[in-house]
């Protein structure tokens, strides 16, 4: 009876130990800040979003670090999570999960520029676009000929220190900011400048491809980000679906590594129309246009990326999808077409274009 007592006492006395464990655990994590940024930026609700949705983008927009302890303190205060508003709301991300819950009862008529970049944008059509959304503003600040200088000679401007610390590391010195600047949906301040808008996109490349671990230091041993970057770009602008992605991105590598005929030629159509900053322009006279982005005369990787990739093309490029194909094309109606040899490249040419 002796032993039964005690197996019974250790069983409560661990389930005391992991009740306590688990509540100073949700404790913490919705009482300490995700960072230590007093920054206040835009965080939007949309009208009908559920609270699942509002919880995910909190998290990847950074304001929140424990997607867990955020739902359980939402389905635990239903009062408040019913009462969640649409709207506008600053949040920083020094803020904890109570603080943010809180902050998102009372939405505020906020006076903000959004502004949505699609991928594979080059930078001068990302300046183009900005200037637009900011356009009327009367606080407006942006002015779309420094976005272009910054972009082209980044070297030349004093960053944040965040910044600065992430392009010494990982962009080569001369470069210019093609790559680098993420693709998403932001919300500015009207008075915002083009500095401070190149510093948020580079600065959420790094959150969601180096803090989220997409390229880390495994991969890092055979290419550089840099690389990795310039493939994605050049898979963003040759690509309409997902599962293309992965699949090109291996032939590309293969070509690179291994070469077709002997000659390490990308041949992609997409470096031809980067060169005359026009992504619908007739490729095949300008095959022969001698310069460094012509992956049909010149091999290797082009001097730059070609475009700013979105979160898939740079997964694609890191995680490649082995497969037998050297040659592909798309037709009209953007479908793809693989070919492992190039009498097969070239009669999927004459069927299918």
């Amino acid at each position: 009876m002796s032993r039964l007592v005690k197996l019974l006492g250790a069983i409560v006395t661990g389930v005391i130990i992991l009740a306590l464990g688990s509540y100073f655990w949700y404790q913490n994590a919705i009482t300490i800040p995700n960072g230590a940024s007093k920054n206040l930026e835009v965080f939007s609700v949309e009208k009908g979003q559920g609270v699942d949705t509002i919880a995910e983008k909190l998290v990847q927009d950074g304001f929140v670090a424990n997607k867990l302890a955020l739902q359980i303190y939402l389905k635990l205060n239903s009062d408040q999570a019913n009462s969640i508003q649409a709207g506008s709301f600053e949040l920083s991300n020094s803020m904890s999960i109570v603080q943010i819950v809180e902050k998102l009862q009372k939405a505020t008529d906020l006076d903000y520029v959004k502004l949505t970049i699609p991928e594979g944008m080059r930078y001068d059509e990302i300046a183009e676009k900005a200037a637009t959304v900011f356009a009327g503003k009367e606080e407006a600040k942006f002015v779309k000929s420094e976005f272009i200088a910054i972009a082209q000679a980044p070297d030349n401007t004093t960053f944040n220190s965040k910044v600065t610390a992430f392009l010494k590391k990982y962009k080569p010195a001369g470069k210019n900011l093609e790559g680098f600047l993420y693709p998403e949906t932001y919300f500015f301040k009207p008075d915002t400048t083009a500095q401070a808008v190149i510093e948020k996109l580079i600065s959420t490349l790094e959150e969601k491809v180096i803090t989220a671990n997409v390229i880390t230091a495994a991969h890092l041993e055979k290419y550089s980000f840099y690389e990795y970057l310039t493939i994605a770009s050049i898979i963003e602008r040759e690509t309409f679906t997902l599962e293309e992605k992965p699949l090109i991105a291996d032939i590309y590598f293969r070509r690179l590594e291994q070469g077709v005929q002997g000659v390490k030629l990308l041949q992609a159509d997409a470096t031809l129309t980067y060169i005359v900053k026009d992504w619908k322009a007739d490729v095949f006279p300008l095959k022969t246009n001698k310069s460094p982005y012509n992956t049909y005369l010149y091999p290797g990787l082009p001097p730059t990326p070609i475009s700013n990739p979105g979160l898939a093309a740079i997964k694609a490029s890191v995680n490649p999808e082995a497969n037998d194909y050297w040659y592909y094309i798309h037709d009209n109606d953007g479908v793809v077409h693989y070919a492992k040899t190039l009498a097969e490249h070239n009669e999927n040419s004459r069927k299918y274009l």
